[in-house]
């Protein structure tokens, strides 16, 4: 059981660079590596976003590879593609709509996803707090999810596409999400492209 999230790839008037596209080849390898390490293939699932950047290139790497991928998406699918995918001069949306037409990927939408009837909390899109962006809540859901899916808690794995920095993290942050898969036994490994 595999997780995702990381950064967007930065617009083209980013103040402070965060992940470039000029780094896309280089994060796409050292994912691949870890993704490698990992073992990933055929009879895992492996849970991400469907943004540009870190999203879709897990995607695309974990499918390449065989294993089952589900893209859960945070907003409604022209929101989501105008906030979180489309790039003018780059095949970013190209890309989102060839990788949810592939065999062995499901998309889940956040705002078509209710829990079941029942007095248990369900690990949903909708548990978390509506007082955060539907970003947080879909990096939460993600969590939630890995960890009923995963065999054991020891066999969940999140792989980050981070520059490691705090600042504006909160619950479903990615700092946060990074706390929560360690603190329920998981593996995690942050690919900085910052520092790459």
């Amino acid at each position: 059981m595999i997780i995702s999230s990381g950064h967007l790839t930065d617009k083209p008037d980013r103040p402070k660079p965060r992940f470039p596209e000029s780094k896309v080849g280089i994060v796409w390898d050292h994912m691949n590596r870890q993704l490698e390490d990992w073992k990933v293939g055929p009879g895992d699932l492996a849970i991400c976003g469907g943004a540009r950047g870190s999203d879709i290139l897990f995607a695309e790497l974990c499918a390449n590879r065989g294993a089952e991928v589900w893209l859960f998406i945070s907003l409604d699918e022209k929101d989501f593609i105008e906030q979180s995918v489309r790039v003018p001069g780059t095949d970013w949306e190209y890309r989102f709509i060839a990788l949810r037409k592939r065999q062995g990927v499901k998309t889940l939408m956040q705002n078509e996803v209710s829990p079941p009837p029942s007095k248990e909390p369900q690990p949903k899109a909708s548990s978390p707090s509506k007082d955060l962006s539907p970003f947080a809540r879909a990096n939460i859901w993600m969590i939630n999810t890995g960890k009923k899916e995963a065999p054991s808690l020891d066999r969940l794995y999140a792989l980050l596409v981070w520059d490691e920095q705090p600042a504006g993290d909160g619950p479903g942050g990615t700092a946060d999400f990074a706390a929560q898969v360690q603190k329920a036994g998981g593996h995690v490994a942050i690919i900085n492209p910052v520092k790459l």
